[in-house]
């Protein structure tokens, strides 16, 4: 079993390798931020602003919703933290494989979980047997869209079916839209009017490649929920670093099509390879692929300088299948030649 932080991205003390095992942007941080953080050097002396009044109004613009129902927190893991500290549910639904940043989250006050399966031959898609598992008793559940590790979207017709059954119930749903941006789905911020139950996680850590900063944001149906993640959370976590970065990130240009059409291109040659070396890839609409081999890869291409991700520390898969991010055009390349070379040997 991996470790509570070995989650992709863990590469200290590994010189020269490329790392697939952390989804980043491949496009890396934009010029724009790490000009506005030299800047920003000299205004160190200072606490953060606690609220992050700023970026909480540039967002609420963007967003289209009140600045009141917006948190900032200092990338997704501490919204998850923050979500069930407040809300304290008693009873959590989980679909699996996902991220184990809920679970670890519901654990940490000992919530009770169910996880519900998804399945592989069927693509570990959502479908609406998931609406059965939504009970009365069941006071949260995690969804995420695109779902990590599978890159799988959830339609929008099934969500509001979900949020239907959840609000039947009384149920919490927090949504997890950390890889969004990386697809050309619409944000289901725009349901929130219609049900307040629902709870939207984003960050920037991803689509920005600011993984160092730490900086996300929650947008809530209710100014209620927001206070109550305010003060969950730690005074000035969030530092003024990622603050400045994050505000910056919101206003360069093209940056966002530019790397959905990137990440799109790529993908479709890493896909394309990855089932012609023999592999059983999920068709991902994120920046990542999920996929399964008939042979050990990790050390073998550990040893010519790839750092993939093994996934048997998600719940339902097991040492067979890893995840891959997407990266540059030739890092992609090199490493599709040296999976051949591996398979080879």
């Amino acid at each position: 079993m991996m470790g509570m932080f070995e989650h992709g991205g863990d590469l200290y003390g590994l010189e020269g390798v490329v790392d697939f095992s952390a989804s980043l942007n491949p496009l890396g941080t934009p010029v724009q931020i790490v000009r506005a953080l030299k800047v920003a050097a000299a205004d160190f002396e200072r606490y953060p602003d606690p609220l992050c009044r700023d970026l909480t109004a540039d967002l609420a613009s963007i967003e289209d919703v009140p600045a009141e129902h917006i948190v900032i927190t200092a990338g997704a893991t501490d919204a998850f933290m923050r979500i069930v500290a407040s809300l304290r549910p008693h009873k959590a639904l989980i679909c699996t494989p996902c991220y184990s940043g809920y679970e670890q989250s519901l654990r940490q006050l000992h919530v009770r979980i169910v996880h519900h399966s998804l399945v592989a031959r069927e693509n570990f898609d959502m479908t609406e047997r998931i609406i059965d598992y939504i009970e009365p008793d069941v006071d949260m559940m995690f969804l995420c869209s695109p779902n990590n590790p599978t890159g799988r979207v959830i339609p929008r017709d099934l969500l509001c079916k979900i949020l239907r059954a959840a609000d039947r119930w009384g149920t919490w749903v927090v949504l997890d839209e950390s890889y969004l941006d990386f697809t050309i789905e619409h944000s289901a911020t725009s349901l929130l009017d219609r049900y307040p139950r629902l709870i939207v996680v984003k960050t920037f850590t991803k689509i920005y490649a600011m993984a160092g900063l730490r900086v996300g944001w929650v947008v809530c149906g209710t100014s209620a929920v927001a206070d109550g993640l305010r003060e969950a959370g730690m005074p000035w976590i969030v530092s003024t670093p990622a603050q400045v970065a994050a505000r910056v990130a919101l206003d360069v240009p093209g940056y966002l099509d530019l790397t959905r059409e990137y990440v799109a291109a790529e993908r479709d040659i890493l896909q394309r390879g990855l089932r012609e070396a023999g592999m059983l890839v999920v068709p991902s609409h994120a920046n990542f692929i999920l996929f399964q081999s008939p042979m050990p890869l990790r050390e073998p291409l550990l040893e010519r300088g790839f750092a993939i991700r093994p996934c048997e520390n998600f719940r339902g898969l097991d040492a067979s299948w890893f995840r891959i991010a997407v990266r540059t055009t030739n890092e992609n390349e090199r490493l599709l030649a040296a999976l051949h070379t591996v398979l080879r040997a």
